[in-house]
């Protein structure tokens, strides 16, 4: 009953996220001829995937649902009414949060994997061909980075009151983050480059647009590190959730 619960409470997001995710993959895939064609150098089919969907527009907008699969929750609740029902339920208000932060954390990785399964089946109607494989690679990126994004959008959503606090604090967090990433002195450790890690800068992919490229490595310690502090923040949501008096 409580994973049906957080399930009907996000499906919708979910669903409309997931139709928004693949309108625009295939509209990368559709127009690639027209904008490959207008580039000012040559540039593979492989590289224009990376840049459209894996490094710019496309991964853009899967952090930005992220975020939204990330809000909600039992202090949202108490402004809108139904609180009082969602702690009457026989459960802890630990297994609440980690109910949700479960359900979500599946959400955003069945969002990662949609890319790798729309793109190499899309392709071959437009006389082009991607690798399901290295397709899988970016979905493993995208799961891994999303699950700190998501994280992060749930602490907020946890200890901020109102509907777009939470939203407003994980977009400023993300922008604040992405200019401490650009400092010289964060360079050094490419595994605190979160979204350099998004968009595969650990797998060489500037370096050598071919397919070939694409199959180095994992980035495992980075991967490691970000699940780390993600369940670091979603334990540390549970515990004000567990201590806080919604009454």
């Amino acid at each position: 009953m409580l994973w049906y619960k957080m399930w009907r409470e996000s499906r919708i997001r979910f669903a409309i996220g997931a139709a928004a995710l693949l309108w625009m993959c295939a509209l990368v895939v559709a127009l690639q001829q027209r904008v490959r064609a207008r580039a000012d150098e040559p540039l593979s089919y492989a590289r224009y995937i990376w840049a459209a969907v894996y490094k710019a527009n496309v991964l853009d907008l899967f952090i930005l649902l992220v975020i939204v699969l990330g809000l909600g929750g039992v202090l949202q609740e108490r402004a809108q009414g139904t609180a009082g029902f969602t702690l009457s339920l026989p459960v802890s208000r630990w297994r609440l949060v980690s109910a949700r932060a479960s359900m979500g954390l599946i959400q955003v990785a069945l969002l990662a994997l949609l890319p790798a399964l729309l793109i190499p089946l899309l392709s071959p109607f437009f006389g082009e061909a991607y690798s399901f494989a290295r397709a899988l690679q970016f979905s493993a990126l995208w799961a891994g980075c999303g699950m700190l994004v998501f994280a992060m959008a749930f602490f907020f959503s946890c200890v901020l009151p109102g509907a777009y606090s939470p939203a407003v604090a994980s977009v400023a967090g993300l922008l604040a983050y992405s200019v401490l990433a650009d400092l010289s002195w964060l360079a050094r450790f490419p595994a605190l480059d979160l979204f350099g890690t998004m968009h595969g800068a650990q797998l060489s992919v500037q370096a050598a647009p071919t397919l070939a490229s694409f199959a180095a490595p994992l980035p495992w310690l980075a991967l490691g590190l970000y699940a780390g502090i993600a369940l670091g923040l979603i334990g540390a949501a549970g515990s004000v959730v567990a201590r806080r008096d919604f009454s």
